[in-house]
Order: C-alpha cells, then structure tokens, then sequence
C-alpha cells in the first residue's frame, strides 16, 4: 500500500483525480459513484471485465457503449460517451500512465472527446520509472499474453519476446504517456487498487 500511497500523490501532483482503494470491488463501487447515470464509452480492458463494471452499468440503466460486447461500430461510440473507462498498460510510480493500442482508441479517448475519462490500475502495472513501462508494455506477460489471449500470430505470442514486428496483427502501434491529464478532457480519474488486475 505505501507504493500505491506514493503513486497517488504523484498522480494528484501531475493534475489527475486520484484515489487508493483495497481491491476489486471497492473499485467497482468507486467507479459506479464517479459514474453517476452518464453515458459510459469502455475500452478494451481485462480489469474492467475482471471487476465487473459493465454488467453493473448496464444493470442499473446506464448507456454503455463497448465493442467487446456491442460490436465494432460502439468504438466509435464509446468516444463521445460522458465518461470514457479504461485501465493502462503501465503507470510510472512518478505517476505517469502509459497506454499502448492497436488502433489508438483509448489513446484517443484520453487525448481528447469524452467530457470525463477514468483509469483503473492494479497495483501489478506499477513500474519505476518509464524505460521499465515500455519493457512491460512489450514483455510476455502483458503485449504477449494478450495477443495469445486473442488468437494472434505475433512474436511476442508465439515465442514469448518482442521483435518490434511488421505483423498486420500487432496489437502496439500507438503508444502515449500521460504526463499531464489532457486539456481535452474536463476531469481524468484515476483507481488505484491493491490488488494485480488484468495484464
């Protein structure tokens, strides 16, 4: 907890609404309240699966807009959305997040379009500094498992490593560091949760 304590601090420094909560369903019930009954656009995001949010979104009323679910055209959607949710691949205990995308969507999210957008981040993507983010980022564990989690013939699936690939299924070709949370956006919140969520 005292790392997370030290992440918080930093994230709230660099302008983000930061909390610390315990574990997965306290992340649940803080997201739900920050969400309100607005408009909710998700990316994709094994912790927001693994904590149950849009099965509870849907169940109270709200609009949910997310392609894991809803098809493809609900990409497009989730960006106008009142709240954007999400988590990142790697955040930097200096309390910079780091997202890496196939297509750019939760890049383009945080960058500009919704009005609020929320981040919610296991304490298993905590990294030093961001060399050790981008290590992570293409590492087996995060990069390679998804890729095998989703069928794909790539390096990093396939044998376990990184070869910067020209595959048509990589799924790292737009990376972005929040420094900053983005004049775009009205509020940018961040979940920190002591417990390892997604990859």
């Amino acid at each position: 907890m005292e790392n997370l304590e030290l992440v918080n601090t930093n994230l709230i420094r660099r302008g983000f609404k930061s909390r610390v909560v315990a574990d997965g369903q306290d992340a649940l019930a803080a997201a739900l309240e920050l969400i309100g009954d607005c408009t909710v656009g998700i990316g994709g995001s094994l912790t927001v699966k693994e904590i149950g949010l849009y099965e509870k979104l849907k169940e109270r009323g709200n609009v949910v807009y997310w392609h894991w679910t809803d098809g493809p055209q609900a990409r497009q959607q989730a960006l106008s959305a009142q709240f954007y949710v999400c988590s990142a691949n790697a955040l930097t205990e200096d309390g910079v997040p780091v997202l890496t995308d196939g297509s750019g969507n939760r890049v383009a999210a945080l960058s500009h379009g919704p009005r609020n957008a929320l981040l919610i981040v296991g304490r298993n993507k905590i990294v030093a500094d961001e060399r050790e983010a981008v290590m992570r980022i293409r590492s087996a564990e995060c990069a390679g498992a998804n890729a095998k989690r989703l069928g794909l013939h790539t390096p990093c699936a396939e044998f376990g490593r990184c070869d910067d690939c020209a595959s048509p299924e990589r799924i790292c070709g737009v990376t972005a560091f929040f420094e900053r949370p983005s004049k775009g956006l009205e509020n940018t919140y961040v979940i920190l949760v002591d417990r390892p969520l997604g990859l």
